[in-house]
């Protein structure tokens, strides 16, 4: 029939689907390593082993590649905060949850820090910036009370559970085992908590 489009097989949907996600793995590496700006389609087609024309099969330009790298990331993160500042959730639910996403998204953070462009991106993707989004999770870590002491404490416990979950991450080549998510939660906890730390 004129017009009529071959379904592709279910074998030839899975390889294509398997180059999609080495594409988007390469892609991720080579923005991390050489920034957004610095790298280019062919240098990616280049390390897949393939030509260009293959990978506009693909994907349709780079912003496509990295549009694709953080749709799941921000999507991720967006529900996050909605729970966080509508569903009230406990602080250690909050706490845990950041430190899941944290880890989860560990390989993108060198290609947010890395390049102008991709903030720019993100600026434009999410619904609102990335420091006010970080500053809900911190109001509702502080609670309904803040004041000056519990919004202290809420940075603290914000700061441990981001940083002390990729030196954990660091420490097991990027996987985060049950016992260091277990001492990253309770290292924010301890930030969090208004009592004292014990005296040694």
């Amino acid at each position: 029939m004129p017009g009529h489009r071959t379904q592709p097989s279910p074998q030839a949907a899975r390889q294509a689907g398997a180059t999609r996600q080495r594409i988007l793995a390469i892609a991720r590496d080579l923005f991390a390593r050489q920034g957004y700006t610095g790298t280019t389609i062919a240098d990616i087609a280049r390390r897949l082993g393939t030509t260009t024309a293959a990978l506009y099969y693909h994907f349709s330009s780079k912003a496509d590649i990295l549009d694709s790298l953080l749709t799941e990331p921000l999507a991720a993160y967006t529900k996050l905060i909605d729970d966080a500042t509508t569903a009230r959730m406990p602080p250690r639910e909050l706490l845990a949850a950041y430190i899941d996403f944290t880890a989860a998204t560990r390989e993108l953070i060198p290609v947010l820090a890395a390049d102008p462009a991709v903030r720019s991106m993100l600026d434009q993707r999410l619904p609102r910036k990335p420091e006010e989004m970080s500053g809900a999770i911190i109001a509702a870590l502080a609670g309904p009370r803040t004041g000056r002491a519990a919004t202290i404490r809420a940075h603290a416990a914000f700061a441990a559970a981001k940083e002390a979950t990729l030196a954990a991450l660091r420490a097991s080549d990027g996987h985060l085992t049950p016992r260091d998510r277990s001492e990253v939660l309770a290292a924010a906890l301890r930030a969090l908590s208004k009592d004292p730390a014990p005296q040694a």
